[in-house]
């Protein structure tokens, strides 16, 4: 399991950026990366980030990305934070 952080264009926020990461079950970086940037560029990553906002004005910073492998915290994963493959 990889949690990959990233930052995103945030319009709401005072400061225009945010940090948030979510969990994607693989073990290559590369392929958790690639699903974060086409969840984001569909439009499922902010609806799982912000389900009851029907716009999703929020864009990618792609090159702030970065990875943890958790996959020997299995137990302690929360599902509202996992990308499924």
């Amino acid at each position: 399991m990889i949690r990959v952080y990233f930052v995103y264009e945030d319009p709401f926020d005072d400061a225009g950026i945010n940090l948030s990461f979510a969990d994607v079950p693989t073990t290559d970086p590369g392929k958790a990366f690639k699903r974060i940037q086409g969840a984001a560029n569909s439009g499922e990553l902010w609806q799982v980030l912000y389900p009851d906002t029907k716009e999703h004005p929020y864009t990618l910073v792609a090159s702030k990305m970065t990875f943890l492998d958790i996959s020997e915290l299995k137990k302690r994963l929360d599902a509202g934070t996992v990308l499924t493959t």
